[in-house]
C-alpha cells in the first residue's frame, strides 16, 4: 500500500530545548502506525506539528501527496485529518448527539440561504444525524444519545471524542493516548473498534500509545522516538528486538544484561 503521510526531517524547539529533531517517518494507508517513546520524547509535539498547532522550523510534511507545511489547523482538518487528544475534550453541557453534530457545517452559510433551500437542508441534516447515530452505535453510545456529555463516565467520554473525530470521514485519524483511563473491558472494546476501522472501513490510524501490549497487537509499524529523534521504525516483531527499544523503556542495565 502507499503512504498517506510523509514526515520529512521536521524540527521544533521550545526555547533552547530541541523537542523534535529532524524527525522523519511515513504512515501507510489503511494500517495502524504507532508512535511510541518515553515521556518527553516529543510524541505529542509531533502531533501538534502535523495538525498545524505548532510551526515546524524545518522539513516538510506531505499528506496524500500534497504539502501541509504551514497550514492552519482548520485547513489541515479540511484536508482530511482527524484527531483525538489525551483528555476527551467533550462539550459537557451539550447532549451526546449535539457533540457529534457540532462542526458538521452545511453548505449554506447564512440562515436565509438555508431557509431558501428548504427540504435539501432537511435532507442533509437527516443524513448527518443518521451518520451520528450509526457512529455512536458502533462505539456503544447510542442509548446515551440524549444524555448530557457531562453525565458520561470518563471512558464513555473517550469513546464519544473518538466517535466525533470520525464524523467527517477523515482519511487519517490521529489518536493521542486513547487507552488512558480505560478499564480492561473498555480497552478490549477500543482495540476492537480500531481494528474494525482499519480492516472493515479502510481507515488509517496514527496512534501515540504507552500500553505496549496494545501497541504490539494492533500496529503494522512502530516508530520509536527518544529525545526528539527517531531511533527505530519497523514492524512490531523487529521493534521488540531493537536495542534502543529496550534501553528507552527499561534502562541500560537491562540491555547490558542481555534482555
Amino acid at each position: 500500500m502507499s503512504n498517506i503521510l510523509q514526515i520529512e526531517r521536521i524540527s521544533h524547539s521550545f526555547g533552547g530545548h530541541r523537542a523534535v529533531d529532524e524527525v522523519s517517518f511515513t504512515v501507510e494507508q489503511g494500517a495502524i502506525t504507532s508512535l511510541i517513546g518515553p515521556n518527553g520524547a516529543g510524541k505529542t509535539t509531533v502531533f501538534n506539528l502535523i495538525c498545524g498547532i505548532l510551526a515546524t522550523e524545518s522539513g516538510d510534511m506531505r499528506f496524500r501527496g500534497d504539502s501541509i507545511h504551514g497550514l492552519a489547523p482548520f485547513r489541515v482538518a479540511r484536508r482530511g485529518i482527524g484527531r483525538t487528544f489525551q483528555d476527551p475534550r467533550v462539550f459537557p453541557e451539550m447532549s451526546v448527539l449535539d457533540n457529534m453534530m457540532v462542526g458538521m457545517r452545511q453548505r449554506g452559510e447564512s440562515p436565509l440561504w438555508a431557509l431558501w433551500r428548504g427540504e435539501r437542508v432537511n435532507r442533509e441534516w437527516r443524513a448527518v444525524r443518521e451518520r451520528a447515530e450509526a457512529t455512536l452505535d458502533a462505539v456503544g453510545l447510542l442509548a446515551r444519545v440524549h444524555d448530557k456529555a457531562r453525565d458520561l463516565s470518563f471512558g464513555e467520554q473517550r469513546f464519544l471524542s473518538i466517535a466525533r473525530s470520525l464524523m467527517a470521514s477523515p482519511h487519517l485519524v490521529m489518536m493521542d493516548e486513547p487507552t488512558v483511563g480505560l478499564d480492561q473491558a473498555a480497552l478490549a472494546k477500543l482495540t476492537g473498534l480500531m481494528n474494525t476501522l482499519v480492516a472493515g472501513q479502510g481507515a488509517t490510524l496514527l496512534v501515540i500509545e504507552h500500553n505496549m501490549d496494545v501497541v504490539m497487537s494492533i500496529s503494522k509499524k512502530i516508530v520509536l522516538l527518544v529525545g526528539g529523534k527517531v531511533v527505530a521504525s519497523d514492524t512490531p516483531e523487529e521493534i521488540r528486538k531493537h536495542r534502543n527499544m529496550v534501553e528507552a523503556y527499561l534502562g541500560r542495565k537491562h540491555v547490558a544484561a542481555g534482555v
